[in-house]
C-alpha cells in the first residue's frame, strides 16, 4: 500500500475499528479489552490517515501521542486531542494480553469517546482537503 495515496484506505479502516467497537459494546457481556484495542486502532489509523493525506512518512509507531505531535506539524490544532491519544495509547497491546490491564466498563466508555472525539476532530481537518 502507498501510504501517501491510499490515505481514504486509513480512515476505512479506522471507521471499520469504531464501528467493531461500537457493536461489541452493545453486546450483553462486552469484552472491553478488544473494545479499547479497536478504539486504539481507530485512533491509530485516523492520525496515520491524516499524515499520509498530507504526504507525510509514516512512522512504526503505536504512540498516539507521538503521531498526534506529528500531527501537529501540519496544524497546530491536533494539541486539542492530544489528552484523548494519550488516554488511549495504553490499549496497544498490553490489553491484548492476560493480566497486564485491569479493564472494566468506564474504561471502555472513555475509551470509546476518545476514539469517537479523535475520529470526529480529524474527518473535521479533512473535510475540505482536495487530493
Amino acid at each position: 500500500m502507498d501510504n501517501n495515496k491510499d490515505w481514504l484506505l486509513w480512515l476505512e479502516y479506522a471507521e471499520n475499528d469504531f464501528e467493531a467497537a461500537t457493536i461489541l459494546s452493545l453486546q450483553a457481556k462486552p469484552k472491553y479489552e478488544i473494545i479499547c484495542y479497536h478504539c486504539h486502532q481507530c485512533a491509530e489509523k485516523m492520525l496515520k490517515g491524516y499524515i499520509a493525506s498530507n504526504n507525510g512518512r509514516l512512522q512504526k509507531t503505536h504512540d498516539l501521542v507521538v503521531l498526534c505531535e506529528t500531527c501537529t506539524n501540519y496544524d497546530s490544532d491536533f494539541e486539542e486531542i492530544i489528552g484523548h491519544c494519550s488516554d488511549l495509547t495504553i490499549y496497544t497491546s498490553e490489553v491484548r494480553y492476560p493480566n497486564i490491564l485491569e479493564i472494566e466498563h468506564y474504561h471502555m466508555q472513555n475509551a470509546i469517546n476518545d476514539a469517537s472525539k479523535i475520529k470526529d476532530f480529524v474527518l473535521s481537518k479533512l473535510s475540505n482537503v482536495k487530493h
